[in-house]
């Protein structure tokens, strides 16, 4: 079973949920320093709604046997190079280190 992976339904929410967290965690990460903790702590929380929600998508992507949800999810692994993440490595560690990060800039903000 070979369907379009990109037209289903909750891939279709799950990028425009992506983009639009994307889209306000950009806006908005200058100003963190400058938030009081609540606007830090729920700032934090996006971050890690973010994360999470890319894990599933890129994890449903390697499921999928369609080509275009195996081309992007080769497309990701490849730019991740980027962002310190090496060829054999382990994606999952990959994404616990991102959430390693997470939690070191909460601590960082003492919440």
């Amino acid at each position: 079973m070979n369907n379009e992976f990109f037209d289903s339904q909750i891939v279709k929410e799950t990028m425009e949920e992506l983009e639009d967290m994307q889209v306000k965690l950009i806006m908005n990460v200058l100003e963190l320093p400058y938030y009081n903790q609540i606007e830090q702590k729920e700032y934090i929380q996006l971050l890690k709604d973010f994360l999470e929600k890319q894990k599933v998508l890129f994890f449903r992507m390697s499921l999928s046997d369609n080509p275009e949800a195996q081309a992007t999810k080769n497309e990701i692994i490849e730019s991740l190079q980027i962002f310190g993440w090496m060829k054999g490595q382990s994606l999952e560690a990959y994404f616990e280190k991102l959430e390693k990060s997470i939690t070191d800039i909460a601590k960082s903000l003492e919440l």
